[in-house]
């Protein structure tokens, strides 16, 4: 088995992980710390904003220059609508994914999201992190008190997206420049042999560089904690008795440095057999090195196939000779080096193909509608959870209309009571100008698709907050319903809500049948662990999440143009009952073919599969 780099002496071993890549060989990924991560999000979220203002003003300026109030004004305030919400919803996902695991502000401060297994992260982990963020993590209102809470928690800093989408966040990988060797070494004065370990001088080194960005408490526990593990090398020096464990650190690591300098084991290659090795493969590590900076501006595919493959002989020759370099016992910064080159090859490597539009086409033509029928038990789950308390309130509106003032907002109270009124005038329930049309379906799509996101999101909670999501939107509907129907004015609501509503109450259940999967794995993770069942049932959820994001997109489209508009209300249920229909035969009729059938076959495997035994604890 592979040895795993040596880690960080004690109180900092835990801000590193260790994985192996596929050539066998361990590389340590320094965690991201809270703050670095906490102004990336800052950062990117001004971001976010400045842009939505950019989009703001571009569409006041589009509406001024055609004049205002016409079809081109309304069509440029539903584009801005549409954008902002994509862009709101969409940044973080879509750069994380797109851009090896960065949006802008990650790379300002030099983080990205890498997967579990150190591998560049995928377009679906980073939206199943990202949904969960926005919906849960960034809790209570923006405050980031759940997410932060969870990092501060987990042992590798993760929130709850992080642990529903297996990744992790970690500091950015670069190429560093190899270490010389040092042949005066041997006619330097001996100050004497180093006296502490490869691992225990780095957590000094790390300690010394950033003591004073330390609060004072926190400053001198660690030094404390420090001090008492690498007591034992230095117990014959008197000075340590003489100042703080501070001062001592800062005073034993310019000592060490100093004596490794001397004996070329500190900033350079280390042993004898690492010095060799050095000298004898500096020049492929260059030409490596130089291909890797070419790769990572130009990506792999521009770098044609003869030049992938000498990059490709040379990225396995230096995997080798950093495994070589940790069994000749190579200098601490050595080894950094190769793990650094090392693992900005194995991202470029290993980064996962970008899903085509014509995958996501093949999706939304069948796959979806066959996950849909797979996942039919939450998603039954969820529609009970949705219909019957719309029933429940519905009956109560109805025996009890006092409950009413109750229950419901005074405005749709307003709009029951004066519902006559606008029949009488020949007014629908929500009339609007075909100038404002495109803004209201777009207004709708990001309302009702914000509504699913949430209700996804809400399933890493145990499902709570899925099932609080459609238990109140459920008693919504029904009480709405019942107040109408006590003013006699069923119709007039219907006539509105028929067109758009089955689409639209179809995909919040399957969105809500997508959150309980998600808590699932919490709840009953069957003969796997709660971590893989999580990420498994949360990779399903996300695909569910992208077809009713479709679905909305449709529904929208029909409620901005159709339900609000004059139409007569015998075409309006007719244009009801055939969506629906068309509804119906998508998620039973398509789907059905033998690829489809092979990925139902491959996950009821995955699931079946008890997961790996542990290795003991040491």
């Amino acid at each position: 088995m592979v040895q795993a780099p040596p880690a960080p002496a004690h109180v900092l071993a835990d801000r590193q992980v260790d994985v192996e890549t596929p050539e066998h060989v361990a590389i340590g990924y320094e965690l991201a710390d809270l703050g670095s991560r906490f102004t990336a999000l800052l950062l990117d979220l001004l971001i976010v904003v400045f842009t939505n203002l950019a989009f703001l003003a571009t569409a006041a300026f589009f509406v001024w220059m055609v004049g205002g109030k016409n079809m081109l004004g309304g069509v440029g305030w539903g584009i801005y609508l549409f954008l902002g919400f994509v862009f709101f919803w969409g940044y973080f996902a879509l750069l994380e994914g797109l851009r090896d695991g960065q949006t802008l502000g990650k790379k300002w401060m030099g983080i990205r999201v890498v997967h579990d297994g150190g591998y560049p992260v995928t377009v679906r982990a980073s939206a199943i992190r990202n949904l969960v963020k926005l919906g849960v993590d960034i809790q209570p209102v923006g405050s980031c008190a759940i997410g932060g809470l969870s990092m501060m928690l987990h042992p590798q800093t993760k929130r709850l997206g992080d642990m529903a989408a297996g990744t992790v966040v970690v500091r950015d990988r670069t190429g560093q420049p190899i270490p010389e060797d040092n042949p005066a070494a041997a006619d330097a004065p001996s100050l004497g042999r180093p006296r502490l370990a490869d691992d225990e001088f780095a957590a000094v080194s790390m300690f010394v560089s950033r003591r004073l960005s330390l609060d004072g408490h926190v400053r001198a526990e660690l030094s404390r904690k420090l001090m008492a593990r690498v007591e034992h090398h230095v117990a014959d020096d008197p000075r340590r008795m003489q100042v703080s464990p501070d001062a001592y650190l800062c005073t034993l690591h310019a000592d060490e440095t100093a004596r490794r300098q001397a004996s070329g084991a500190g900033g350079r290659a280390g042993t004898a057999q690492a010095t060799a090795l050095v000298r004898r493969q500096r020049e492929e590590w260059n030409e490596y090195q130089k291909m890797l900076e070419m790769a990572r501006k130009q990506g792999l595919d521009k770098l044609g196939e003869t030049r992938v493959s000498r990059f490709a002989t040379l990225y396995r020759g230096v995997a080798a000779d950093l495994a070589r370099a940790r069994t000749y016992g190579g200098s601490q910064e050595l080894l950094y080096s190769l793990e650094r080159i090392v693992g900005s090859g194995h991202n470029l490597f290993y980064r996962p193909p970008v899903r085509s539009w014509r995958r996501f086409r093949v999706f939304l033509a069948g796959g979806f509608a066959a996950l849909a029928r797979r996942l039919w038990r939450p998603i039954t789950v969820a529609l009970a959870l949705f219909y019957v308390p719309a029933v429940l309130s519905f009956a109560a509106i109805r025996t009890q209309p006092t409950l009413a003032r109750e229950m419901i907002p005074a405005e749709m109270i307003a709009r029951a009571e004066n519902a006559a009124a606008k029949e009488a005038r020949g007014e629908g329930y929500y009339d609007v100008t075909e100038v404002e049309m495109p803004g209201m379906a777009s207004s709708l799509i990001s309302n009702n698709v914000g509504v699913t996101f949430t209700a996804f999101a809400g399933g890493i909670l145990a499902g709570a907050g899925t099932v609080l999501i459609l238990v109140f939107n459920g008693l919504h509907l029904g009480s709405v319903a019942g107040l109408f129907a006590n003013q006699g004015q069923s119709l007039h609501l219907w006539t509105f809500v028929a067109g758009h509503g089955v689409i639209e109450i179809t995909a919040i259940c399957i969105a809500g049948g997508a959150g309980l999967w998600l808590g699932s794995a919490i709840l009953f993770p069957g003969r796997l662990t709660r971590r893989e069942v999580l990420q498994r049932r949360a990779r399903e959820a996300v695909s569910l999440i992208g077809g009713t994001a479709v679905m909305l997109i449709i529904a929208g489209l029909i409620e901005g143009f159709i339900s609000t508009s004059p139409l007569p209300t015998a075409i309006k249920f007719t244009l009801a009952a055939i969506f629906g229909l068309a509804m119906v035969c998508y998620f039973a009729l398509a789907g059905h073919g033998e690829r489809y059938q092979a990925d139902a076959d491959a996950a009821a495997e995955r699931d079946a599969k008890p997961a790996a035994p542990r290795p003991a604890a040491a």
